[in-house]
């Protein structure tokens, strides 16, 4: 659900979409070259400075959105080597904490916990060996599919959470959520899940050429 933006060409809107081979492609995403690590924090920092913050119950600067940060390695022949993923992930917000919210606060509110929910499910599927995973339910865990089911990619979380007495049910939900990922299969339990992925997607295919 929601939007995708992107922040280093003034929120241009973009889309999300996945190929006949069952990969995932975010059309018009601009790529900028960096050579050094200065660049790269300068290009961080535009986009950045673009995510869309607001004034909550809990902060004066919220993020309202999520945000992925993805850095590409590439040869000399412009093919991809490596890719980090970094993504900061807009915080949940229970109903108590949005009772003040106008409607677009609300209406944020609610995008961010369901892909959020989505992605919490996405962990769960890859960790209990489902043969389907529902990356499909929001556009942030169809981005981040990569991340899971590539036979070689390595996943951390850092939760960031509070020693407050008042935000002991944030700390708590925070802590379940993260430890949802130390639960995440082994390469070779990852492997099934990529071919399960794929199969659906095949499956998904022939259906539509029908």
């Amino acid at each position: 659900g929601g939007r995708c933006q992107d922040l280093l060409r003034d929120r241009a809107r973009l889309q999300v979409r996945e190929d006949g081979k069952g990969e995932i492609n975010v059309v018009g995403l601009a790529e900028a070259p960096v050579a050094s690590a200065t660049a790269l924090l300068d290009a961080i920092e535009k986009g950045n400075e673009l995510r869309t913050k607001q004034k909550t119950e809990m902060n004066d600067a919220s993020s309202r959105s999520h945000a992925i940060c993805q850095i590409c390695l590439r040869d000399k022949r412009g093919r991809i080597e490596g890719k980090l993923s970094l993504v900061d992930l807009a915080g949940s917000e229970r109903g108590q904490d949005t009772r003040n919210h106008n409607r677009q606060l609300r209406t944020e509110s609610a995008e961010i916990n369901k892909s959020l929910l989505a992605l919490k499910e996405c962990i769960r599927g890859l960790a209990t060996n489902d043969a389907h995973v529902p990356f499909r339910a929001s556009k942030l865990t169809m981005v981040l599919r990569d991340s899971f089911v590539r036979p070689h990619c390595r996943v951390a979380m850092i939760a960031t959470v509070s020693p407050s007495v008042s935000a002991t049910d944030h700390t708590i939900n925070t802590l379940r959520y993260a430890d949802r990922v130390k639960e995440k299969p082994a390469n070779q339990a990852l492997k099934v899940a990529a071919l399960a992925d794929r199969n659906k997607n095949g499956e998904d295919a022939k259906e539509a050429a029908k």
